[in-house]
């Protein structure tokens, strides 16, 4: 039977994500989002792996996971958690949690994290059966030499069986560095019949051909087996099939010449949810836009690209007139409503794919704009303003700060100006975009 898991997270879109991907993997899974769901269930149903974030609006996840050890002492605990504090992970540890996850995180730290788990479980079970496995394989060994010819015809029915029903591809490569077995999952996967594969250059199926190849050989001549290399294959119609490929090498049937064996597990839809996953990780929950993180994590890269190819990049910064007093009179609805409308009139204002516009917290915004001068960003600027504006949301408008980026400014000095003129369009009244006068080399320095 499957290990079976349960997923405690209070975001129901993110303990889904999570549920559909372990259930991918052959893990029998169910998800919840609150504490006392979660308790019922660990009551009712023997879970092998507890998932639960730490912090919860209620008693928290720490809690659930000490009543879970209270209750079955052999399940895995893994916890997951925003904060990379010594202090988290230690609190962790006490209540009994195996293994903790950082977030943001990649799907694969689960597998690796429940793999542990399992092992440490596993390793416990073993110590007291130890003795009585013994016992049995001496058994098993002497039956096996009773019938050992019709046992060696089974296994290589079983083998033939097992490498051609995996879903996986098999593939391996003689010393001419051509294909000498393809499996059935090797050619579902890639679409290639078995008489194309064989001779075929392993080479022609990498995606960076000669060169990836020559990088494997060399690794694996010295005795490195390669685990879960992430590549793309190409399929017999063109197109580039995401791969995760372990590879090692095994000699011939005489023991002299290698042969490369290459496993190779299709990641198209893990490399979908991972996509998801961080897309919920960089998107503001009300408004859909990108989050103040990954807006600063943009910045140096834009300020990087801007440098090295010397291409223009502006910024606006825009704050919400008069949206306290809007908010406390009109209700918090209305409120998160003038919010999301900045949103969308962001992105109608801006370059699709090029332009990028962030929730930088509260009622505050930024858009960088990239290989924009200053010319040309004032026009986005007012635009943003009379766009707006014409919603017509009671007192709300806009003030905006803009600045066009010189190689002389420092990202904190990019956004400390910019915050400066929208601060002097507030002042002004609001409804308006002031442009940032660059200062001279001394005041910089100063």
């Amino acid at each position: 039977m499957s290990p079976r898991i349960l997923i405690l997270d209070d975001n129901p879109t993110l303990s889904s994500l999570l549920v559909e991907y372990l259930a991918s993997k052959g893990y029998e899974c169910s998800g919840v989002n609150d504490e006392q769901e979660a308790l019922e269930k660990l009551s009712s149903t023997s879970y092998d792996i507890l998932i639960t974030d730490i912090v919860m609006k209620g008693m928290g996840g720490l809690e659930v996971a000490r009543e879970a050890k209270r209750q079955r002492p052999e399940i895995v605990v893994i916890v997951m958690t925003g904060h990379a504090k010594v202090e988290t992970a230690v609190e962790a540890l006490q209540v009994g949690a195996d293994d903790y996850v950082l977030k943001p995180f990649d799907l694969s730290e689960f597998d690796i994290a429940i793999g542990r788990g399992l092992e440490k479980r596993e390793l416990l079970r073993r110590l007291v059966e130890h003795e009585q496995e013994l016992e049995q394989r001496v058994e098993e060994a002497t039956t096996e030499l009773k019938h050992s010819n019709d046992r060696l015809q089974e296994v290589q029915y079983y083998l033939d069986s097992l490498i051609n029903s995996t879903v996986d591809a098999i593939l391996t490569v003689g010393p001419d560095d051509k294909i000498a077995f393809s499996n059935k999952g090797a050619q579902r996967m890639l679409g290639f019949r078995d008489e194309e594969f064989l001779q075929m250059p392993l080479k022609s199926l990498l995606a960076k051909g000669d060169k990836e190849f020559d990088y494997l050989r060399r690794v694996l001549e010295v005795d490195r087996p390669l685990q879960n290399v992430e590549t793309e294959l190409r399929h017999h119609d063109g197109e580039m099939v995401p791969v995760s490929i372990s590879f090692s090498l095994a000699p011939d049937v005489h023991g002299n010449a290698q042969f490369m064996v290459a496993i190779c597990k299709d990641i198209t839809e893990q490399k979908r949810l991972e996509n998801e996953l961080k897309e919920m990780t960089i998107r503001d929950s009300l408004t859909g836009m990108y989050n103040v993180r990954y807006f600063y994590e943009r910045l140096g890269m834009e300020i990087d690209r801007a440098k090295r190819q010397g291409h223009a990049l502006s910024m606006v910064l825009i704050d919400v007139d008069n949206f306290k007093t809007f908010n406390d009179t009109q209700g918090h609805l209305e409120g998160d409503r003038v919010l999301s409308e900045v949103g969308r009139v962001i992105e109608e204002s801006t370059r699709e794919h090029v332009d990028m516009g962030f929730r930088y917290g509260g009622d505050e915004f930024t858009v960088l704009l990239p290989e924009t001068d200053e010319k040309q960003a004032l026009v986005v600027a007012n635009r943003i303003v009379d766009t707006f504006a014409a919603r017509k949301f009671d007192i709300v408008t806009l003030s905006l700060g803009l600045m066009h980026y010189d190689r002389k400014c420092t990202a904190k000095e990019f956004m400390h100006f910019t915050d400066s003129v929208m601060y002097e369009a507030k002042r002004a009244g609001g409804n308006q975009v002031v442009v940032h006068e660059y200062p001279a080399a001394e005041e910089l320095s100063g």
